[in-house]
């Protein structure tokens, strides 16, 4: 009886650890920024950012050295 069970325990963790590494490759992959201009203010980056030719629903001003940089996603 006891040699049922260590099979069963073993292929109990295989099991588990193959489940585990299915549920890590289905995460999904980051998401790309595209990049759409940069911006002296922030106003003038959201307002395009809201824009639904250069933006649209998903998108963000980044603070740059040298301004606002507009990402989408």
């Amino acid at each position: 009886m006891k040699i049922k069970s260590a099979i069963a325990a073993g292929v109990f963790t295989i099991g588990a650890v193959a489940a585990g590494a299915g549920v890590a490759a289905a995460a999904p992959a980051p998401m790309r920024t595209e990049f759409i201009g940069n911006y002296a203010t922030y106003e003038a980056c959201a307002a395009d950012g809201n824009s639904p030719k250069t933006g649209g629903t998903h998108w963000e001003c980044i603070q740059v050295a040298d301004g606002w940089d507009l990402h989408t996603y």
